[in-house]
């Protein structure tokens, strides 16, 4: 079958306690939304409390700063994009019934997340060599002599850390719903479940949007 025949009917399956299909997927939809506000506002908190910081300490948060690589945050920027593009892709095709295509950008979505977090991992471990891991007690911090750079850096681990949890959460979930969606007639029962988490990878996405100008590209 070609990527762009359509191979199945696509539907939601009315589950009992709604009404119809449209109020069932309006309230999931809702949901999602609901639950994403309260974790922008927990993101928002650590990235307004960074700022403030680097306004109130310009040369120490500069310092910290400085540190970071920039380069890997910067790739890290586009991989994330791109991974927006590819979920965008597979909820198009979802629309469309084109499962195996769907399918495909689902695979290609959870790739981009996972170069994601292997090059976070390795700016981790490039970190954890140059001393700049204050929480670590048995290596000592290499701007030791300034707090309020102690603090940024202590956020950078809090806000990255949290996000990479979640991106990890997102492809672990992405995966479990690529092998369900693989299967036949998935599409005609629960296309809506291919929206609504889009929703929350976008969401991940927004947050690293946010994220890379705050802590990489302000500061430096």
């Amino acid at each position: 079958m070609s990527a762009g025949a359509t191979d199945t009917a696509v539907g939601v399956k009315l589950v009992s306690h709604f009404a119809t299909v449209e109020q069932q997927k309006r309230a999931a939809v809702l949901g999602m939304w609901a639950w994403l506000l309260t974790e922008l506002l927990l993101f928002a908190g650590l990235f307004l409390t960074a700022l403030i910081l680097r306004i109130l300490h310009p040369e120490a948060v500069q310092a910290a700063a400085r540190h970071l690589k920039f380069w890997i945050g910067a790739t890290n920027t586009v991989v994330l994009i791109g991974s927006s593009l590819t979920m965008s892709g597979a909820i198009q095709l979802s629309r469309l019934g084109w499962q195996r295509g769907m399918v495909r950008f689902m695979l290609a979505t959870a790739a981009l997340g996972t170069l994601f977090l292997v090059l976070k991992g390795y700016e981790y471990y490039a970190d954890y060599h140059e001393h700049m891991m204050p929480f670590l007690s048995d290596r000592p911090y290499e701007l030791k002599d300034s707090p309020p750079s102690r603090l940024f850096v202590n956020l950078y681990y809090v806000a990255t850390s949290l996000h990479g949890l979640h991106l990890m959460t997102g492809i672990t979930i992405l995966l479990v719903m690529t092998r369900q969606a693989s299967r036949p007639g998935f599409l005609s029962v629960h296309q809506n479940r291919i929206e609504i988490f889009g929703l929350y990878w976008h969401f991940i996405d927004l947050i690293w949007i946010l994220a890379f100008p705050i802590l990489y590209v302000v500061n430096r």
